[in-house]
């Protein structure tokens, strides 16, 4: 089993709207594993979708054959830049109807700012080529990604604590879950600082790294 430490650092203002807060959209500081997914190319979607549907277990459910997963990205380092829109204003094309004083004609964006650097894991049954360049984000913003293969590792047993985000549809299935922290963010809800019972990846040079063993990707059916 190969497993590798990718670090990504944002070249470009990094948005995708987690959360919505009236006028303002928020990106979150975690980057979720599908995401990661496609930007490296190990999975791919049609060009146009007509029907403007994500085909999440179509498109990731070859890789689970392959023996290869992607875990969600923590912020190792993350500011915001905060930009600030405009409306169209086409009230003109309105006959009939009465037109409110009061609606906003703005909104705010919230993106992750350059530099921001966060840090996830590829397993894999295979050794795997991965791409130096990436493209994140509803701007398709512009990442650098620096991969390292981990040092040789062990599996143990018991209840461990993985600090790093995980999805929990990939691990509830195979691990006991006992407690966790939420990140919330679409598609799937991330779990994090989670202690749990099951096998997991040790590694003798990091020693507060633990990463689960036979996680995989599972949908909600």
């Amino acid at each position: 089993m190969h497993i590798y430490c990718l670090l990504i650092t944002l070249q470009d203002p990094l948005y995708f709207a987690t959360r919505e807060l009236g006028r303002l959209y928020v990106t979150e500081q975690y980057l979720h594993n599908y995401a990661l997914t496609y930007a490296l190319g190990l999975a791919k979607s049609n060009y146009y979708d007509a029907e403007h549907i994500p085909h999440y277990e179509r498109e990731l459910e070859p890789l689970n054959q392959q023996g290869i997963y992607i875990t969600p990205a923590r912020p190792l380092n993350s500011a915001y830049v905060t930009h600030t829109y405009k409306f169209a204003n086409l009230s003109y094309h309105v006959k009939m109807d009465k037109i409110s004083k009061n609606i906003p004609t703005f909104g705010r964006i919230r993106e992750l700012a350059p530099e921001s650097r966060f840090e996830f894991f590829v397993i894999s049954q295979k050794e795997l080529k991965l791409p130096k360049w990436i493209r994140l984000g509803k701007w398709m913003s512009k990442a650098e990604v620096t991969v390292e293969p981990l040092p040789k590792h062990k599996i143990s047993e018991g209840i461990f604590t993985c600090t790093h985000p995980l999805n929990p549809l990939d691990v509830m299935f195979t691990n006991q879950v006992i407690s966790y922290d939420v990140v919330n963010m679409p598609p799937v809800s991330l779990i994090q600082n989670v202690q749990m019972r099951g096998q997991y990846y040790q590694f003798d040079d990091i020693q507060n790294l633990k990463i689960p063993v036979r996680i995989e990707y599972r949908f909600q059916s």
